[in-house]
């Protein structure tokens, strides 16, 4: 998912938070006004009515009968009156009277057509206060089975004052209720239309303010892993996702620099020694690498070849790297052997290798003889292929790096280097470990044995060697990118005659 979407639903999301944490303590306030609204309207209209009712034709009305009466009729229409002005329904307003004989409360006059004078009411606790106190109540809201309800009841007196009866007024708090619910509904749509419309605008607000120019930098960011250094950041914000895109821009430049030394450190062309062919590469995982390959002439008509690797990967292995090559290229010119070049190279840059970093190595001379002197300071893969079998070149000693203290007992020097006679058709073959330690997607290496294999193989030159193993890595990876540096050294044994 896009940033753009997600800043776009997380903005939506606490909007709508925002929104509906304010219509429902609204919706609530409202209800409760709406219910205070009811009682206080119903409780004024039972008091106003109540006062228009004579109270002494209402102690007339007292059994079933009464309803042909004259009072009964006078008083209803009376009611009727009420109940037009005030827009309630026939249900909606009555009165009751209190039988002094039973104390049970029965119906008095009423609007319906069938009247029913004289049925008895069960006393509830609105009744029981306007009785008892001979003021005007409302209740509280209440639900019965016909829904929610609000009365308001009023005493009905006789010209003495005494209280002959009750006139009820009731209302059903739903109609009440269903103006508040659209209410909230209106707001609530309003609030969402403009919800809509801010978040439109501020799409495109932040759209120009964050979106594209942090969308910019990701594409730099990109663009650098991959190694793509011609790209070119650009923002135009005046703010600190320019200055930001300011620095990938110098990053970039500043690495291509340093990618551009580094590779002017890899031979650029290979020696042309009678009797050997050599091909090599070396590609970086990042724009800077830790891995060195090196193949020069030596004064006596000899030539040096080796493959080193510095711990991890970037720009800090490849500034040891560079120290690393210097110094050897120096100790290479005086003639040492291979082992006590490789003790002399460790006394020069052991200073740098910080942070626990040590360097592997495997250096070679070559004389033109088919000699072979080796010293290898923990480094694999190394091999000689002869007669179309392997040997592999064990390790005289740790990386560099890593200073053992011999005291008395240091290593002659056959221990620490050795001699091997090379034969028209025999291949050496060094890698650094980022070939056999490639994986596929399900975490699966190169490997040795696949290394091995390949250089085996007598229809292949040195050249066509290394391009193989390089496309069979490659191959192997399957669109994983590389972990690690991979570097590829290759030496055949030819006639002189083809020298």
């Amino acid at each position: 998912m896009r940033l753009s979407t997600k800043l776009l639903l997380i903005s939506e999301l606490v909007l709508l938070l925002l929104v509906f944490g304010m219509i429902l303590p609204i919706r609530v306030q409202m209800r409760s006004q709406a219910i205070a609204d009811i009682q206080h309207e119903l409780q004024s209209v039972a008091a106003t009515a109540a006062l228009q009712l004579p109270g002494d034709l209402h102690a007339e009305v007292a059994q079933t009968q009464d309803h042909e009466s004259e009072a009964f009729h006078e008083l209803r229409e009376k009611l009727l009156a009420v109940a037009m002005a005030n827009n309630y329904s026939p249900d909606n307003i009555y009165t009751f009277f209190l039988d002094d004989q039973t104390g049970v409360l029965r119906y008095g006059v009423m609007l319906q057509e069938d009247t029913f004078v004289g049925h008895e009411e069960q006393i509830l606790e609105h009744h029981a206060m306007a009785s008892s106190t001979g003021d005007p109540y409302a209740s509280e809201l209440f639900e019965d089975a016909h829904g929610e309800w609000i009365v308001g009841v009023a005493p009905i007196r006789d010209s003495q004052g005494k209280i002959v009866g009750l006139l009820e007024v009731n209302q059903p708090a739903t109609a009440y209720f269903d103006r508040v619910d659209r209410a909230i509904v209106i707001t609530t749509f309003a609030s969402l239309g403009g919800l809509i419309v801010a978040s439109i605008l501020g799409y495109f607000v932040l759209r120009a303010l964050v979106i594209r120019p942090v969308q910019a930098i990701h594409d730099g960011m990109i663009a650098l892993g991959n190694q793509d250094f011609a790209h070119k950041t650009v923002v135009k914000t005046g703010d600190e996702f320019e200055q930001l895109a300011e620095s990938l821009n110098t990053m970039a430049e500043q690495l291509n620099v340093a990618r551009k030394i580094q590779e002017g450190f890899v031979p650029q062309e290979p020696p042309r020694a009678p009797g050997y062919r050599f091909a090599y590469r070396s590609d970086p995982c990042d724009a800077t690498g830790g891995d060195y390959i090196d193949a020069f002439d030596l004064p006596d008509g000899h030539v040096a070849v080796l493959v080193a690797d510095v711990t991890g990967h970037g720009i800090g292995p490849s500034l040891i790297m560079a120290s690393c090559r210097s110094a050897l290229r120096a100790l290479a010119e005086t003639g040492l052997p291979p082992g006590p070049l490789l003790d002399k190279l460790e006394q020069q840059i052991v200073d740098d290798l910080t942070m626990g970093r040590f360097i592997t190595m495997i250096y070679g001379v070559l004389a033109p003889d088919g000699r072979f002197t080796y010293a290898n300071a923990g480094h694999a893969p190394a091999m000689i292929v002869n007669d179309g079998k392997i040997v592999r070149l064990e390790s005289h000693r740790p990386p560099l790096g890593i200073v053992l203290d011999y005291g008395d007992n240091k290593p002659a020097l056959d221990d620490t280097q050795t001699t091997l006679q090379l034969h028209d058709g025999d291949r050496v073959v060094f890698t650094s470990d980022g070939v056999n330690e490639s994986q596929d997607n399900r975490n699966e290496q190169f490997g040795l044995d696949r290394i091995e294999a390949t250089a085996k193989r007598r229809d292949l030159d040195a050249i066509a060697f290394v391009e193989l193993l390089n496309d069979q890595v490659t191959l192997h990876r399957a669109g994983q990118p590389a972990i690690d540096d991979i570097t590829m050294l290759c030496i055949d044994r030819v006639p002189q005659t083809a020298g």
